[in-house]
């Protein structure tokens, strides 16, 4: 750790000289620049950073630099232009509206210069592999904390954690359950009660089907923070724990690329690695870009850890982490004070000098929200948990912590006050057009010589920083469609930190029909505004003249407002979803053999699922649906595996032929094999990220490429609304209960929303291990 510290200190004296140099210059252009110098000065520096950026090679270490002293200078030349020339009001009312722009513009500019220093350097570690021959190899436990998801998706994780590449002495994995403590097995409500104990028996038999360890805990105190403590303190002696959320399936070689960095580092306490989801979240589903664009966690997985590990503060996100065990004990365990236990753990930890570790390698995969519901239900418990870690646990005054630790958990925690930003950014022009309210006090002139600049200046830094993990304007959509529901909880949280409790976010969630989300209607009422907003604006050109140029920058602010509710409005319009098996895209060779038929030919495999695979062939094969085969395949570590399947669809194509077929329970045929093949190879992950990110779009197409996604979305949404009218009014709508409704609660039947896959049990049966896993047809992919 001793250079990467160097590095640090020469960073640091680097930002603070480039601050100072950036202040400087400020000033004196400010001093003795007249207007006409200002306006080449700011457009003569957007035009060099965007060749910069276009024509010099991204190997010279120097064009990073530069890059960003020419966007930061225009970013604080325009906050002193904001801070010292448009600050003035007309009327006492004007106070209202103009502060509360410009705090939104000043904290927006503080996060973006907060993200800069973060990322000015971030960290590419090399893979260290551990040598399972080592006999000073640590011993190993492995946490699965548990509490209301279906046995099915825990009977997965453990079994993948099985399989991973370990001593087996020195290997041991538990389920920890909080859905069967005592206190639940307890309940005075008998359904309770019931349901804990069956769950309580169901995951102690599969324990012991797997030979792993379970364990329980008398009370549900502190939620997963405290069900891993008590683990901790349960007759648990690994020397590192590995931590996994229930539905974060393992890759065989996650040990093996994390172990070795302890075996480096006493000091080290964490190393953290990416969240990779099999399935797209609801704006990624509801919108159609789950294989287009990087997913929203990219840009931190991808981009942000990086730079906090080179500043020493990557952080634990929850899950796909390994921990060294005496050093959570140290500090009394997983820490309980705010509802993002992972965050305040590695600031605790931090703060007492140890080290942490960030490697870029995706070796879990696991299960995002599928509903916009349970999109926000996640997000607004993280946003919760940061904003109480700096209320209750500031890092700014942190003990213990570095000054650039300081700043990256500073960021950490006040990214996510974006709600309230997004809802003035969103209401500001309308407040002008409706109400004549005066939020902005400039002239046409310096709007396009400091404005427009520091705007263009962040579109193009933003796009050099983050271009391969996230699209331009894509963090403003995300931002947008979620603030209307993070700022409510924020303020709560502001008012009683420390009143929030821990809320499990609901996986493998499946929808019967398309329908509107009930978080949707805020959009309805903004969508109908800003349709409002242009007659509005007409009206205003003809009867105020003098303000027209006012009118003409309010209406660009409020088309651009208009296309991300045009996204928005995509997202909320939940889409079917009863696939309870996804797929991953892979390219990889196979020999499909029909001995009944004769047949042996070589295939690729497209995609696979826990249901079955995808192939292809350059020749028309003799073979009908319900044939039985045999593929012959192998991962990226030579493991060869064979399956027996079934056919299940066959399409001849003028290149050959597309084949789906689903996997068939047989002796040799064992789930743990499927398991292995299909969550067990972390390539297949990290080429399913690389593709995506091969597919930079650029600041203009990917503008154009949201605004079709926008307009696409927007028309779906309304579309099925007035075909759901129609239904209704003919009675002729479909019956959404006529297959699921009887015997489901309210929450169950509300939107059409079945919480875990239908044909799922929540029970655990030994003997069903193998159809469970491989012999369904729901939903199939294939």
């Amino acid at each position: 750790m001793t250079s990467n510290n160097s590095s640090n200190k020469q960073s640091y004296f680097l930002v603070c000289s480039g601050i100072l140099l950036l202040t400087f210059i400020i000033y004196v252009s400010s001093v003795f620049f007249d207007f006409e110098q200002q306006v080449f000065l700011s457009w003569g520096m957007v035009l060099l950073a965007l060749f910069i950026k276009t024509f010099i090679p991204n190997n010279l270490a120097l064009k990073r630099i530069v890059i960003i002293f020419l966007c930061l200078f225009l970013t604080l030349r325009y906050w002193f232009f904001r801070t010292f020339d448009t600050l003035f009001f007309n009327a006492p009312i004007d106070i209202i509206f103009i502060a509360a722009l410009y705090i939104a513009e000043s904290y927006g500019i503080l996060t973006y210069l907060l993200g800069v220093f973060v990322n000015i350097h971030p960290c590419e570690r090399k893979l260290i592999k551990a040598d399972l021959d080592d006999p000073a190899l640590p011993t190993v436990d492995v946490f699965i904390p548990t509490y209301n998801e279906p046995a099915e998706i825990i009977l997965t994780a453990a079994t993948a954690s099985i399989n991973m590449k370990y001593p087996k002495d020195k290997l041991n994995v538990y389920i920890l359950d909080d859905g069967g403590t005592l206190e639940k097995r307890n309940s005075p409500d008998p359904a309770v009660a019931e349901k804990a104990r069956r769950r309580h028996e169901d995951l102690k038999a599969m324990a012991s089907f797997l030979n792993i360890g379970y364990i329980t805990r008398e009370r549900n105190l502190h939620a997963k923070a405290g069900n891993i403590t008590n683990a901790l303190a349960s007759n648990t002696k690994g020397e590192l724990t590995l931590i996994l959320d229930c539905d974060h399936n393992p890759s065989r070689d996650l040990l093996i690329n994390t172990v070795a960095y302890f075996m480096k580092d006493e000091k080290l306490f964490l190393v953290q690695t990416p969240h990779f989801f099999i399935n797209p979240d609801p704006i990624e589903k509801n919108l159609g870009t789950f294989r287009e664009i990087p997913a929203e966690g990219e840009l931190f997985f991808g981009a942000i850890q990086k730079g906090l590990d080179f500043w020493n503060s990557s952080f634990f996100c929850g899950s796909a982490a390994v921990i060294r065990r005496k050093y959570l004990e140290e500090i009394g365990g997983i820490a309980t004070d705010t509802i993002t236990e992972d965050a305040e753990t590695s600031l605790m930890l931090h703060a007492k000098g140890y080290n942490s570790v960030y490697v870029d390698r995706p070796m879990i995969c696991g299960l995002a929200p599928e509903t916009f519901s349970d999109f926000i239900l996640q997000h607004t418990r993280w946003a919760t948990g940061m904003l109480q870690i700096l209320l209750l646990k500031n890092p700014l005054f942190q003990r213990g912590l570095k000054f650039y630790q300081r700043l990256g958990y500073l960021n950490s925690c006040i990214y996510w006050l974006f709600g309230y930003a997004r809802v003035i950014f969103m209401l500001a022009p309308m407040a002008y057009l409706f109400f004549g309210a005066n939020v902005y006090n400039a002239t046409i002139s310096q709007v396009m010589t400091y404005a427009i600049p520091h705007m263009v200046a962040a579109i193009i830094l933003t796009d050099y920083l983050y271009g391969r993990v996230r699209h331009t304007f894509v963090s403003e959509l995300y931002e947008t469609v979620q603030s209307f529901f993070v700022m409510p909880v924020l303020t709560r949280a502001l008012l009683k930190p420390r009143s929030p409790k821990f809320m499990v976010t609901p996986k493998g969630t499946t929808l019967s029909s398309d329908f509107a989300s009930p978080l949707a209607f805020p959009f309805y009422l903004l969508f109908f505004a800003s349709v409002a907003a242009y007659p509005v604006a007409l009206w205003r050109w003809h009867n105020n003249p003098l303000q027209q140029h006012g009118i003409i920058g309010c209406l660009i602010w409020v088309t651009f407002n208009f296309i991300m509710l045009l996204l928005c409005l995509g997202i909320v319009w939940e889409k079917r979803q009863i696939r309870t098996k996804h797929r991953i895209p892979v390219d990889k060779e196979a020999v499909l053999s029909a001995p009944l038929r004769g047949i042996k030919h070589n295939v690729r495999v497209f995609d696979i699922s826990e249901s079955g695979l995808g192939l292809t062939t350059e020749e028309r094969l003799d073979l009908s649906l319900g044939d039985d085969i045999l593929i012959d395949v192998a991962d990226s570590y030579g493991n060869k595996y064979k399956f027996r399947m079934k056919i299940t669809r066959s399409v001849p194509t003028e290149k050959g032929h597309i084949i789906g077929c689903e996997f068939l329970s047989t002796n040799d045929n064992t789930a743990s094999d499927i398991i292995g093949f299909l969550y067990g190879d972390s390539e297949i992950f990290n080429r399913f990220w690389e593709r995506r990110r091969e597919r930079s779009a650029g600041i203009w197409k990917g503008m154009g490429y949201l605004f079709i996604k926008g307009v696409t979305g927007t028309f779906n949404h309304f579309g099925g609304l007035s075909m759901q009218l129609y239904n209704l009014l003919t009675n002729k709508r479909r019956s959404y209960g006529s297959d699921q409704g009887l015997g489901q609660d309210k929450n169950e039947r509300d939107g059409s929303v079945v919480h875990g896959p239908v044909h799922n049990s929540d029970t655990f049966n030994p003997d069903l291990v193998q159809s469970n896993r491989s012999g369904n047809t729901e939903g199939t992919a294939h």
